[in-house]
């Protein structure tokens, strides 16, 4: 199915599912708690008949202004039968621009990368110094610190191959010294998540830290 969301936080909030090769009058439409979902990690048609989506979701956005809070790992399980959504959250600490190996996508899968944001709202609009790899099989939360003053942007998983298990790859991005003002290129091994980057290619001044981006093997 496809997803859209319609409403804004102090309002009714509807989540709209749209059966890929259906037609208008197939359009389900669900009630969902207000919030913001900016990103969302991925999203799959579940074998009971629900629909799976994963996301980074905010309670609010830019009540108080600038100063943003910041949204947490949910997961959202779609009836569309009963036309409800249920809300869980996989991990409370702040997050956002969730990215999975591509080839996962719009299927079942089991691990998903994110951007940390710190505990406080910031009207920098800085990110937080890490990443953090979720086994949403196991539950377990790894994390990769790129150390103080260093923020990362959000990273791309590159399989090592085209046969590749779905952690078998690197994670590419753009990490920000604020103190130097430079940038760094890094690499780092999926399944050494938390292990020293294989590589790091130095850009002497800063490069504004960039999302949604893709990697192209050819």
């Amino acid at each position: 199915m496809e997803l859209i969301f319609f409403g804004e936080a102090d309002r009714t909030m509807h989540l709209v599912c749209d059966a890929r090769d259906g037609a208008g009058s197939e359009v389900i439409w669900c009630n969902v708690d207000p919030c913001y979902v900016f990103h969302v990690a991925n999203a799959y048609d579940a074998d009971d008949g629900s629909v799976i989506l994963d996301a980074a979701a905010y309670d609010s956005m830019f009540a108080q202004g600038l100063d943003a809070p910041r949204g947490a790992f949910e997961r959202w399980t779609i009836d569309p039968v009963e036309r409800r959504v249920r809300r869980d959250v996989i991990d409370q600490h702040p997050q956002d621009f969730p990215r999975v190996d591509e080839r996962r996508s719009g299927q079942p899968y089991r691990y998903a990368y994110a951007t940390m944001l710190p505990e406080t709202a910031d009207p920098a609009f800085l990110s937080g110094d890490s990443l953090f790899k979720h086994d949403l099989q196991t539950g377990l939360r790894s994390v990769h610190s790129f150390g103080p003053q260093r923020y990362p942007g959000e990273f791309v998983f590159v399989p090592a191959h085209a046969e590749a298990a779905e952690d078998e790859g690197w994670l590419i991005g753009l990490v920000v010294n604020l103190i130097g003002q430079t940038t760094d290129l890094v690499i780092i091994d999926a399944r050494d998540f938390e292990g020293a980057p294989l590589a790091s290619v130095h850009i002497p001044h800063r490069i504004p830290p960039g999302f949604h981006g893709n990697w192209l093997p050819q």
